[in-house]
């Protein structure tokens, strides 16, 4: 019983830690931020206006399910059309749809 517990304190003081293999990819943190700040102030049909309450959930919806090419022509674009472009694409897919709906009524 008490290796069970020893176990159990170990295995809870290691998820605490940031241990450098299980850092966030910085592309998709960067990417995530671009996002987010392409998508805040743009208009939508109807008069709403994208927040960041709104943006940054879908952008990490982006991150999650864009691929590493995608992510580096997000980090590369110079303008937000072709952010927005990419984005539109990644956001598009089933699987994005699923985890942009999940986020934002959650």
């Amino acid at each position: 019983m008490k290796r069970i517990i020893l176990s159990l304190i170990a295995a809870t003081a290691l998820a605490g830690c940031d241990m450098p293999g299980f850092m966030a990819d910085p592309t998709a943190t960067t990417a995530t931020d671009l996002v987010t700040a392409s998508m805040v102030g743009t208009e939508l049909s109807g008069g709403i206006v994208v927040t960041e309450r709104i943006a940054r959930p879908l952008a990490e919806c982006v991150a999650e399910h864009a691929t590493d090419e995608e992510l580096a022509q997000i980090v590369a674009a110079t303008d937000d059309a072709t952010r927005n472009a990419i984005t539109s694409a990644v956001l598009a897919r089933p699987e994005a749809i699923s985890c942009a709906t999940a986020a934002l009524t959650a």
